[in-house]
């Protein structure tokens, strides 16, 4: 096997492997930021994405933004979470942004594009005193 090619295949397998870990370390840090925030009900895994202190995951529904945004005031308020924010956006999207304790959430939700449902995304950070661990 020529040596260009084992150094390829190395270097692909070393990105290859970097990206899981990143992948892993985003869900992680997701799960952490994230615990406790329920997800409206049918809803599928998008996207996950992390920084240092922050998570992001994007879900879609096939459920109206409206039955979505309803689901999240109620849910949240039943869950010790209180309602900060909650404003119409230009597009005809809708974010919330709730604490529980010092722990922030924003969720931002939006008609899918082109089809039916809801592309929303929930949005955590660790913050100093944060309780969860």
């Amino acid at each position: 096997m020529p040596r260009p090619f084992i150094v390829c295949l190395l270097m692909a397998v070393t990105v290859a492997g970097c990206e899981r870990r990143h992948e892993a370390e985003s869900r992680a840090m997701a799960v952490r930021v994230l615990q406790g925030v329920l997800v409206f009900p049918g809803s599928q895994v998008v996207n996950v994405a992390s920084g240092a202190d922050a998570a992001e995951v994007e879900l879609s529904s096939p459920a109206s933004l409206a039955a979505v945004a309803l689901w999240y005031h109620q849910v949240l308020r039943l869950n010790g979470w209180e309602l900060k924010s909650d404003a119409k956006l230009p597009d005809g999207g809708v974010t919330i942004y709730a604490e529980q304790g010092r722990r922030p959430l924003w969720i931002t939700l939006h008609p899918t594009v082109g089809a039916r449902g809801t592309t929303y995304n929930l949005i955590g950070a660790q913050v100093v005193g944060d309780t969860v661990k």
